[in-house]
């Protein structure tokens, strides 16, 4: 009896470790059918960017889908911010360790956001990849901090001049380049109901940038906001304002407000983002456009405006990585421009707005490529771009304002925020 007990212990436990082995063998086999660089299901890979415009949306949710489809990709959620709230959501989600894996930003934000340790050192990549020399060098200028990389350019969308060909025909007016032609055009294409110019001050970072269009073109620097150029940009202004060529309605406009009283006729010409093109595309305006490089006051001015893309300190690196490698390629950089109305960021992607009916000359791109130059560098653009838009609402509110006292409040802001950071 004890032996029948001893034999049919023995049987049980043979059969568990049968079990057991084969149990592990199916597992183990049903790992090895799943394909090579399958992503896990359900995963998601997060895109954060600023909202500007709906074609810009558009865009980006195309491009999403788009790689999305592609065999053993994660799906690609956009999470879309307004600027005024970027700050303050990318602060938040910095405590709560839930970044999202990719940020999209204007250039001009990167070294706010590299200050902050928001994003991955992407060096090793970058070199890697051999991807500067595709890429016009001042556009890397902030993506960069102590000799490291951050990002990547995304777009080259530059601030240039757009104006109703229909109402300068009928004015007999010509394209102004310098400052003494804008103001002159704008008080002859003005008309009832009808403003001579028109620029967004509502959002500080897109206010400063048109600020500083100008400031450069005088010959001036952001450390000398009160000093001969900074006064000058203040003076046309104001000028602008006290002429009623300039409406004052303009500090609650973002671009894409700006674009659209540009659509429906409210203003005769507007200093804008390139990419306003696609929307002024997709309105099927009924009458023809033209573009050129923003008026100057001393010496042309090319900046290189547009957004980056980096990978947030949180995210899945290889997955990220992997979408990078995506939006680089040369047929999906060709596509931005497209899609955008842009200019392609890499050197060797051509892209010809005449096909899109447009008067961007091959000659204003050339400049751009060779010319322009990068937004200053620096940590503290988040208080550096309230204290111009504070000064710039200032004056455009304001029955009298004092412009000295203007630009010197607005220096000492700026003095205090570069010192700080």
């Amino acid at each position: 009896m004890k032996m029948f007990r001893l034999n049919l212990l023995t049987s049980l436990l043979v059969l568990l470790i049968l079990f057991l082995v084969v149990s592990n063998y199916t597992r183990g086999s049903s790992k090895q059918t799943q394909p090579a660089g399958k992503e896990p299901e359900g995963k998601v890979l997060q895109i954060l960017f600023p909202y500007e415009t709906t074609v810009s949306s558009k865009m980006l949710l195309n491009l999403a889908d788009q790689y999305s489809q592609l065999e053993g990709n994660p799906k690609i959620e956009v999470i879309f911010l307004s600027k005024n709230d970027f700050k303050k959501e990318i602060c938040i989600n910095l405590d709560q360790e839930r970044l999202a894996d990719l940020i999209i930003c204007d250039n001009s934000i990167m070294p706010a956001l590299i200050n902050l340790n928001v994003l991955r050192d992407l060096s090793g990549y970058i070199y890697n990849t051999y991807k500067m020399p595709h890429y016009y060098w001042g556009q890397w200028n902030n993506t960069r901090n102590d000799g490291k990389y951050y990002g990547v350019p995304f777009t080259c969308d530059p601030y240039v001049l757009i104006w109703n060909k229909k109402l300068f025909e009928e004015s007999k007016v010509s394209v102004p380049k310098t400052w003494e032609e804008l103001k002159t055009a704008a008080r002859e294409v003005q008309k009832v109901g009808i403003y001579g110019i028109g620029i967004g001050a509502r959002q500080p970072e897109e206010i400063t940038a048109v600020y500083l269009q100008l400031l450069y073109s005088t010959g001036g620097s952001i450390r000398e906001i009160n000093g001969e150029g900074g006064l000058k940009v203040f003076e046309l202004l104001r000028y602008l304002k006290l002429n009623k060529l300039l409406p004052v309605q303009c500090i609650n406009w973002n671009q894409e407000d700006l674009t659209n009283k540009f659509l429906d006729g409210e203003i005769a010409m507007m200093i804008n983002n390139l990419s306003a093109l696609s929307a002024i595309k997709e309105s099927n305006a009924d009458f023809e456009i033209g573009v050129a490089a923003v008026p100057y006051e001393k010496k042309e001015n090319y900046m290189f405006h547009g957004k980056n893309i980096g990978i947030s300190v949180t995210a899945d690196y290889e997955a990220s990585i992997k979408f990078l490698d995506f939006i680089t390629q040369k047929s999906t950089v060709r596509k931005i421009a497209e899609e955008s109305e842009t200019i392609p960021v890499q050197v060797d992607v051509e892209y010809d707005f005449t096909e899109d009916g447009y008067a961007v000359s091959q000659d204003f791109i050339q400049k751009q490529k060779e010319r322009g130059i990068a937004k200053s560098s620096l940590n503290s653009w988040f208080d550096i771009s309230a204290a111009i838009s504070d000064g710039v609402f200032e004056l455009l509110s304001e029955t009298e304002p004092s412009l000295q006292n203007i630009a010197d409040v607005i220096q000492d802001k700026v003095r205090i925020a570069i010192i700080e950071n």
